[in-house]
């Protein structure tokens, strides 16, 4: 499974990016709005582990992808929609990005490319994301690409055991917006 886009290639993890991957995973403060993290070395190596083994599900319908930088030659986040079964037209969507990238349209750049493999190859009807309400970076790439705040879920997730409310934006496909 791959997606290019002019600066990175959207594709299936590979063993070796748990390195490029705990750069970023394990800072406390790249983890701070999610249930996960700091992830340790093991965290981080059985992340990819699990992406691996869900790349080779037969009926696919979870794409959580590495965002390669193509230039940089080199993994600097991850992206994913996924589906609850095979025949759900709804999925959501998360991505991260190394801070050390960020800033620069990448997060922006994967999210178009992976709207367009769920509109267009997956034909999806809808796609929806969450974030921590404290999360400007998350929800200001959200709105670039178009997503719509439809609402604040209150006490959403236990974040670090404090309860964080949540916006959730969507997407509707084109094709069903007429």
């Amino acid at each position: 499974m791959e997606i290019k886009t002019n600066r990175l290639l959207l594709r299936d993890h590979v063993k070796t990016d748990w390195k490029d991957i705990h750069e970023y995973a394990s800072i406390p403060e790249f983890s701070q709005y999610d249930i996960w993290g700091p992830n340790s070395e093991d965290d981080s190596k059985n992340f990819v582990q699990s992406c691996i083994e869900s790349s080779l599900t037969k009926n696919r319908f979870k794409y959580d992808l590495a965002v390669f930088h193509r230039r940089e030659k080199r993994v600097i986040g991850g992206i994913g929609i996924r589906r609850s079964s095979e025949s759900s037209l709804i999925s959501d969507l998360g991505y991260a990005i190394n801070p050390n990238f960020q800033g620069k349209g990448l997060a922006t750049e994967a999210v178009l490319a992976m709207f367009d493999f769920a509109f267009n190859q997956l034909n999806l009807a809808l796609i929806y994301a969450t974030c921590d309400c404290r999360n400007i970076a998350s929800y200001r790439v959200m709105e670039k690409v178009g997503m719509i705040k439809v609402g604040q879920i209150l006490k959403h997730r236990e974040i670090k055991g404090h309860w964080r409310d949540s916006y959730r934006y969507e997407v509707l496909s084109p094709k069903y917006s007429k």
